[in-house]
């Protein structure tokens, strides 16, 4: 995953609500900008994640690999 710097400050900031991705598989998902908050640098949000969810789809863990 990439994202550019001019993108990230409106989810570092809380703007945007959420994020779309695309799954080693190609499945694109919508995932909520605040998981990614901690994993913003000052180049944006770069490299590849793992997402843990419950039974619900509930967000658990999202970690950078």
């Amino acid at each position: 995953m990439a994202l550019p710097t001019p993108k990230i400050h409106s989810i570092y900031e809380g703007w945007a609500r959420y994020i779309l991705v695309e799954s080693d598989q190609g499945l694109k998902l919508q995932l909520p900008a605040a998981n990614f908050r901690e994993h913003v640098t000052r180049n944006g949000i770069h490299g590849r994640f793992r997402v843990e969810v419950d039974a619900n789809n509930k967000i658990l863990a999202l970690r950078k690999l």
